[in-house]
């Protein structure tokens, strides 16, 4: 009824190995270029744009008879083709608004995190209140930082896309060998 040959014996898993260390070449590459890097994700994003620009779109096109005139939906398949046609012909403007995105990103977590932190000095957590606003207010600072130097907000984001290539690729690896 059961197999027990399945436990001992399985084969080598190759397309995870080789995806495994294509993740690890990649992020090596944009350790050692993480301008070349935040380019990439510019073009990438760019195209993600233009696609989810051409879907709004069709959508418009596909459900005006059915919902009526959604001009929202017509405006955002604009804004998002032009949005991604932009980051294409002006790749460091791409760049800087990801790099303030993530700045922003940082600054309203932060200030989230605050807010909720003053919630939990009512619960009689202690230290954690403090630890927790401490932390907060440190990612606020930081996040203030990061707006006046969008550079290093744009390379951060590489480089977390980066370390996680590459625990995901050894990860990949791992797990090819495990399936041998």
């Amino acid at each position: 009824m059961f197999d027990s040959n399945y436990n001992t014996r399985r084969n080598f898993d190759w397309g995870v190995f080789i995806g495994g260390v294509v993740s690890v070449i990649l992020s090596i590459y944009l350790f050692a270029h993480p301008g070349k890097g935040l380019k990439g994700l510019v073009i990438i994003l760019a195209v993600l744009a233009i696609m989810q620009g051409i879907a709004w779109i069709s959508m418009f096109a596909a459900f005006h008879g059915f919902f009526g005139p959604s001009w929202t939906t017509l405006l955002s398949g604009i804004f998002d083709i032009l949005i991604g046609v932009f980051f294409l012909w002006n790749n460091r403007i791409g760049v800087y608004t990801i790099a303030i995105f993530v700045a922003l990103w940082f600054i309203v977590d932060s200030i989230i995190g605050i807010v909720f932190s003053w919630h939990l000095r009512f619960f009689q957590t202690g230290w954690y209140f403090f630890f927790n606003l401490l932390l907060n207010i440190l990612g606020l600072v930081l996040g203030i930082m990061l707006l006046f130097r969008p550079e290093i907000a744009g390379l951060s984001t590489i480089y977390l896309i980066a370390i996680y290539l590459m625990i995901f690729g050894v990860n990949e690896i791992a797990l090819a060998f495990m399936h041998w």
